[in-house]
């Protein structure tokens, strides 16, 4: 069992949005003119003990600032315009609040910056522009996993039953205590049944048996 959170849903909406601002700004220090192709989704998250949470991404391609021709021409041949997209977005973003440093890779320089949790940068990406991105924190919408109750305890056994000895009473799975995962991964012993394999979820067995 986990409880759901309550004003997650909107948590989450106004995190989206957040960065959503953020990512405008940035391209807007790098082209004011720009009309970026936007690319959004949503990456699901799971902890081993079944808190299940969201973290909210996008992507704007195609950004091409004055000196910089997404149809050709190698990385190599323009960095002057690529290094000022980048310092000029670090600019925009570290003016915002925001931790903004400038790294290089085999692409050329490269913006990364961080603040509360969510993270963003651009950097060059061959014959298309520049590309910017980012990814909110984790909205947590339900608490971690708690096993359930007992099925049965020694004080409700009926006459002529014991406690099942693979889960002593509880009735879930032994082996995943009824989430149905096991590291992330489908528990191989119930297989997202959940309930104890040997009781059928019962807790209890006939004596004779």
């Amino acid at each position: 069992m986990g409880g759901e959170i309550e004003g997650a849903a909107e948590e989450f909406a106004r995190t989206a949005d957040r960065l959503r601002e953020a990512l405008r700004r940035l391209v807007a220090a790098v082209d004011p003119a720009a009309e970026p192709e936007v690319e959004e989704w949503t990456e699901e998250r799971r902890t081993t003990r079944g808190a299940q949470g969201r973290r909210f991404g996008m992507r704007m391609t195609r950004i091409s600032p004055p000196g910089l021709h997404a149809a050709g021409g190698a990385a190599e041949t323009m960095p002057p315009a690529v290094a000022d997209a980048v310092t000029s977005a670090a600019d925009a973003m570290t003016a915002a609040g925001w931790r903004a440093e400038v790294v290089e890779d085999a692409r050329g320089p490269r913006l990364l910056a961080r603040q509360d949790g969510f993270e963003a940068g651009l950097f060059r990406v061959s014959r298309i522009g520049l590309s910017a991105w980012g990814k909110t924190p984790i909205v947590w919408f339900r608490t971690r996993w708690k096993r359930p109750p007992r099925a049965a305890t020694p004080e409700t056994l009926a006459p002529g039953y014991e406690l099942c000895p693979w889960c002593d009473g509880w009735g879930t799975c032994f082996a995943c205590e009824g989430l149905g995962f096991m590291d992330g991964r489908q528990c191989p012993e119930c297989g997202l049944g959940m309930d104890c394999s040997n009781c059928g979820g019962s807790g209890r067995r006939p004596v004779d048996r």
